[in-house]
């Protein structure tokens, strides 16, 4: 299996610029078989709070056009604002060419940037099937709750993917945590961060993406600036290393792993 994370630009409010810089990216690997794509956190409207609203009316038709795009040996992993019953979820969706099968919501959102004041918080987890793989989902600020992926590793998964929008300047707890969250739960961690995103008072450069296995070794080079950036990941050596260096069973005999 390959992961192909789209390190691009992101533009505030600019959801036609967006999707068409990251639409014209997968269809340049529309042909890859076995292969999940890596999309940054709120990739079309970044984070425009005060239109989140009107942005989560476009969230389906962009998932439509991603489907369009890939073929029946594609995951998409895709992050878009999502409303429910009056309320905005930051929300991550796995999308096939037929169906999403799975969607996330973000439950620790970033207080700094207030996006606790727009966004309504998510209560569980979601991992999901692909071809034999078992994925689960966080999103950027979670790499801090170690918790999180403790939970996600109890469900299931050999994967968790990470939608972000990661500043470089902190780029050495993007960088540790998530190679953290890998060792600790001996799976693979694999973060996709924006180049840089653009807003109307400044430019915040981004990039570092990060794609580590269960050793903790990283998979991907990770830089700044644009890439397209690809790796492969084998549930075997999950289990392999599980099997050799047994901490995570050891830790579930005696923690309690439950959801709220």
């Amino acid at each position: 299996m390959r992961i192909i994370s789209f390190q691009l630009p992101v533009v505030l409010s600019d959801l036609d610029g967006n999707r068409k810089r990251f639409l014209k990216a997968m269809a340049e690997h529309a042909d890859d078989k076995d292969v999940i794509f890596m999309l940054p956190e709120m990739w079309g409207c970044g984070f425009d709070y005060k239109n989140l609203q009107n942005f989560a009316e476009h969230t389906y038709e962009l998932i439509s056009e991603i489907q369009s795009i890939i073929n029946s040996d594609t995951l998409v992993i895709t992050t878009h604002p999502e409303t429910n019953q009056n309320k905005v979820f930051n929300t991550v969706y796995a999308v096939t060419k037929t169906a999403v099968i799975g969607k996330y919501r973000k439950n620790f959102l970033f207080s700094p940037t207030g996006e606790d004041n727009y966004f309504d918080k998510g209560d569980d987890i979601c991992v999901v099937d692909f071809k034999g793989v078992r994925v689960g989902f966080l999103l950027c600020y979670e790499i801090r709750f170690p918790e999180m992926f403790r939970l996600t590793a109890s469900a299931g998964a050999d994967v968790v993917a990470i939608p972000a929008v990661w500043p470089e300047a902190k780029k050495d707890h993007w960088q540790t945590l998530t190679k953290a969250r890998a060792v600790e739960n001996q799976m693979y961690v694999i973060g996709c961060n924006c180049s840089v995103m653009h807003t109307k008072k400044k430019d915040m450069d981004c990039g570092y993406s990060v794609a580590y296995d269960p050793w903790g070794s990283n998979l991907y080079e990770s830089v700044s600036g644009e890439h397209v950036l690809t790796c492969e990941i084998n549930r075997e050596n999950v289990n392999d290393i599980r099997q050799k260096i047994p901490s995570l069973s050891d830790a579930m005999k005696v923690f309690e792993i439950k959801r709220r």
